[in-house]
């Protein structure tokens, strides 16, 4: 999916229209699959995934505020230092947000809670490995494809053949957003109008207690034995 047309300004991207309607509404309607508007079915998830039905959607907390701070490089740039940049309200340098951007107050008043995993999501998805994860913070994002440790015990590392979009912006273009390559590194800024892969994310509620499933004798988090999401009474 497109990012957006045009800017990297999540306000007012159109993946943050169609997340928070037609998927969140688990309808059809318009969106950008590739370079035009495409029709999307979010209904019977026969060709896409299926959208939220009304039990996931009571467990989501709308009130929370997504940031958008941005970063002018990744260049350098280690897990921790864009964790500051992300929850910033500078755009990686010294630099205040520009006019069309929304400050980080404005982010999460109007949102249905549907947005993107930012780029530490997925720095602190690691496992480390042999090297620990945090000799693994301590890495250029941009060289972790040469610390296989990093990548190949990460649960968050896209596919062989995934590109995955966050919500990051690449400060020093307003056509650029940061993603998540298949090699396993942050890349600064691929254009918005790129067709790349999607990741729905959200906050859960406090509400929400998160419990093992009944195969007690496995490892819980698997696919083999998930943990269930489940309201608190």
């Amino acid at each position: 999916y497109l990012w957006d047309t045009d800017y990297n300004n999540w306000t007012t991207s159109k993946l943050k229209d169609m997340l928070n309607g037609i998927y969140y509404e688990s309808s059809s309607g318009e969106c950008y699959k590739s370079n035009s508007v495409s029709e999307c079915d979010f209904s019977t998830g026969t060709d896409l995934p299926k959208g939220l039905d009304d039990t996931a959607k009571s467990m989501i907390d709308k009130e929370v505020i997504w940031n958008i701070g941005g970063s002018s490089t990744n260049s350098d740039v280690t897990v921790k230092m864009l964790y500051e940049r992300e929850r910033g309200k500078s755009t990686g340098n010294s630099n205040e947000y520009p006019s069309e951007w929304s400050s980080t107050t404005d982010v999460g008043e109007k949102y249905n809670g549907i947005g993107l995993i930012y780029p530490t999501d997925y720095g602190y998805a690691t496992n480390g490995g042999s090297i620990g994860r945090e000799m693994c913070f301590t890495k250029e994002v941009i060289n972790w494809n040469s610390f296989s440790d990093c990548v190949k015990t990460n649960w968050l590392k896209p596919n062989d053949n995934g590109f995955i979009w966050t919500l990051t912006p690449y400060s020093a273009d307003s056509s650029g957003a940061f993603n998540v390559l298949a090699s396993g590194y942050v890349n600064r800024g691929n254009l918005v109008s790129y067709v790349e892969g999607i990741w729905p994310t959200l906050y859960l509620k406090t509400s929400v207690k998160i419990t093992p499933n009944s195969y007690s004798e496995q490892e819980y988090g698997t696919v083999d034995n998930p943990f269930v999401l489940s309201l608190s009474n």
